[in-house]
């Protein structure tokens, strides 16, 4: 195990996933984290596939929310002028 690249669990996707700051920061760029964990996961063998579409499924729903609160931070913005 590499202190630079820990191996991935169940818990640093979770907490991964309830990183406000990240998601919204960059929505894209924390759904691809989590989906780069999750496949991680799947491939050492710690999450079977179904669990893998579900985290999948989650980091969707996340990244689809990160997008809708940088709109109304840029709708707020535009109406503050």
């Amino acid at each position: 195990m590499s202190l630079k690249n820990p191996a991935p669990t169940l818990a640093m996707w979770h907490a991964l996933y309830a990183d406000k700051a990240a998601l919204n920061n960059s929505p894209d760029g924390h759904q691809y984290a989590l989906d780069e964990l999750a496949d991680r996961l799947c491939t050492q063998g710690l999450i079977g596939a179904g669990e893998l579409l579900d985290l999948i499924e989650q980091a969707r729903s996340a990244y689809e929310r990160g997008v809708e609160e940088q709109l109304s931070k840029m709708a707020l913005e535009c109406t503050n002028g």
